[in-house]
């Protein structure tokens, strides 16, 4: 639906501009802008309609004139007119409607103008007495099938009118059970249980992904009699799909829910007291749309529909882990044999008895919808921000640890504050990183007519003042020495770094000997990589050789203040000093402030051009690869950001470009 179509439902205020999430849900969500009409991956499914479109008022009599807004569509032409029926005639289903155009030809185009007549106009229509009195400004009229109109509460509301006309008119009703159901689900409405039983013991096991298998859930169920017979249990393997723990344990209990007969009251016995909790919340009380907020939400709303459609009486028992109760240990010992047997895929649909479901490439969304279109705005933003041609001109975007860099980055939460207390540190560590700290080299490009393209280093005067010169300058005064500097703040950087991780845990001096060796931290020359680490991005061999003794939360999380530190001292001891000098240097060449502020002087420079090109790359980057992102953070669980497999299938191709 249009912006305005959601304020004309009063579903928001009628005041103020179109937010930005909602023009981002536009542009990305949508197969156009025209359209309303979801992209593929989003499905929502097409036998359940999320509203009902608004009838013709049946209590006028027929015969009698009462014109009303509708739409009507033509099965035979496939196609929607759009104007006000004027007299019904209820048995013989027809009516008379008169003919309306839209004055552009937008889709989205909300002013009407009545037909001055086309090939739809039956002339004798016009001379009823009815309408010849009543209708001076209509000249077009024809016969319209009664049932296939359907009203349009204004023309301010075309887009929602006209998608809910056409999922009216042309969906014929279908069952109840939709297309989600599967032989899967066929095969567990034959074997339902008998009314005799009492009891359900259920358990689910959950093993997280590792870098050898994938994320695995299962869960079991045992049946027994008011006698404490076993008459039945199952075992499943649960589709991949969010994995946790939690949700192991609860579709343990759907599993359970869906083999009771109709009328049953049972007693189901747990050892999940989470489980307990959120029944207490989402199931023994009245529904609230803040469920759809919560995790799991697609199957705590197929309980409720379980219980309420077969009429069953559940009561939650708590058991406790670990105890002597065999049943308990049976349930969960049969959820832990699971996870080595072969079993018949089944498909998270299988598990989802709602009334409507939204899915991301066949895979339902069962999380806070919000949260999830932040993660796949937040993907795509990364994805296009990773593949500047500032960074891909440095090397293949496989040499950095994005996810890393993200990490670090996130953290920086009070560079845009006027009250973080250290804003220039923070706009000088987002322009490091950038590569647009204002050296002499960017200002050449900036304003060459200020700043002669053959000028170089204002303290050395042996080479041009680039972003790495500033770490490298050899110039030396008693307080100032650039070079030997960052060499010693590499060297602490290093040994922090070193210090904190073995305080984590003890570690031989193979590791302190293999990661003081790494090349990232060769500041002799220095190396490309301690120049990335400098500017803050993490080469991907730093924390892959981490990653064998600790995890990269663990990793991302130590490095992240220490690196911060490092800046501080880059931006304290030579960053500031070098600010000092530059200034000193312009005021000599007579460049000041007011002529900084003032654009070049009507006459062309006479500075030649400069000499330097700068060889830059471009990587070619799959758009729809964040996609697969998402995809995985869904199988497989965690963020997104963890599932950067994208800088695989990167290539770098040559192209001269300048970074300004």
């Amino acid at each position: 639906m249009n912006w305005p179509d959601l304020r004309y439902l009063g579903l928001i205020g009628r005041k103020g501009r179109i937010p930005t999430w909602f023009k981002f849900i536009k542009e990305n969500f949508l197969s156009s802008s025209s359209s309303s009409l979801l992209l593929p991956l989003y499905f929502i499914n097409s036998s359940f309609t999320l509203a009902s479109p608004c009838l013709l008022d049946h209590t006028v009599k027929d015969y009698h004139f009462y014109p009303q807004w509708t739409i009507n569509f033509d099965s035979t032409t496939q196609t929607l007119s759009v104007g006000r029926v004027c007299i019904t005639y209820k048995k013989q289903n027809s009516a008379i409607m008169s003919h309306w155009l839209p004055v552009s030809s937008s889709a989205d185009e909300r002013s009407y103008n009545s037909c001055p007549g086309c090939s739809l106009n039956i002339p004798a229509l016009s001379k009823k007495s009815a309408i010849k009195q009543r209708c001076n400004s209509e000249k077009c009229f024809f016969n319209v099938i009664l049932s296939d109109t359907v009203g349009y509460p204004t023309r301010n509301a075309k887009s929602y009118a006209t998608s809910l006309a056409l999922v009216h008119l042309t969906n014929p009703s279908l069952p109840t059970s939709s297309i989600l159901s599967s032989s899967f689900m066929d095969k567990t409405e034959d074997d339902v249980l008998p009314l005799s039983i009492q009891s359900l013991y259920t358990d689910g096991s959950f093993r997280s992904a590792t870098d050898f298998s994938p994320s695995s859930m299962t869960s079991a169920w045992l049946a027994l009699d008011d006698d404490g017979l076993i008459l039945e249990s199952s075992s499943l393997q649960i589709p991949s799909c969010f994995p946790s723990a939690l949700r192991s344990e609860i579709c343990a209990v759907v599993l359970g829910l869906i083999a009771l007969s109709h009328g049953s009251s049972i007693s189901i016995y747990t050892d999940c007291s989470q489980l307990i909790s959120l029944w207490k919340r989402f199931v023994d009380v009245p529904f609230s749309p803040k469920l759809l907020r919560e995790q799991n939400h697609l199957l705590w709303l197929s309980i409720r529909h379980l219980v309420k459609d077969r009429n069953l009486t559940v009561d939650l028992i708590k058991v406790p882990a670990h105890s002597d109760d065999i049943y308990n240990a049976q349930a969960n010992s049969l959820a832990k044999d699971t996870h080595l047997s072969l079993q018949p895929s089944v498909s998270p649909l299988a598990f989802c008895h709602v009334p409507c479901l939204l899915t991301f490439n066949s895979l339902p969304i069962d999380m806070n919808i919000r949260h999830f279109l932040r993660s796949i705005a937040d993907a795509r933003a990364l994805l296009s921000f990773c593949s500047m041609v500032r960074f891909t001109a440095l090397g293949s975007p496989s040499l950095f640890d994005w996810a890393g860099i993200h990490y670090c980055l996130s953290q920086i939460k009070g560079f845009a504050s006027h009250k973080n207390g250290h804003p220039e540190f923070w706009i000088f560590r987002i322009k490091l990183f950038l590569d647009m700290l204002p050296t002499l080299t960017t200002l050449q490009q900036r304003k060459p007519y200020l700043y002669s393209p053959d000028w170089l280093c204002p303290q050395c005067n042996s080479a041009p003042e680039d972003l790495n010169h500033l770490w490298t300058c050899p110039y030396i005064l008693p307080e100032l020495n650039p070079c030997l500097t960052h060499r010693s703040e590499v060297v602490k950087f290093r040994d922090s770094c070193l210090s904190s991780f073995l305080s984590l845990k003890p570690l031989d001096s193979k590791f302190q000997t293999e990661f003081s060796a790494l090349d990232c931290w060769n500041y002799e020359t220095p190396s490309p990589s301690c120049l990335w680490l400098t500017k803050g991005l993490l080469p991907a061999h730093l924390t892959k050789f981490l990653n064998i003794y600790f995890p990269l939360s663990v990793i991302y999380k130590t490095i992240s203040p220490l690196l911060n530190d490092f800046q501080v001292e880059l931006y304290g001891e030579i960053w500031l000093c070098q600010n000092v000098l530059f200034h000193a240097w312009e005021e000599s060449q007579g460049i000041l402030a007011a002529s900084k502020l003032r654009g070049p002087s009507s006459k062309p420079p006479s500075t030649a051009k400069s000499s330097q090109i700068y060889n830059s790359s471009l990587a070619t980057v799959s758009q729809d690869s964040w996609i697969s992102w998402i995809f995985s953070s869904i199988i497989r669980g965690g963020s997104w950001i963890s599932h950067l497999d994208f800088l695989r299938r990167l290539t770098v191709q040559p192209l001269r470009i300048s970074f300004w």
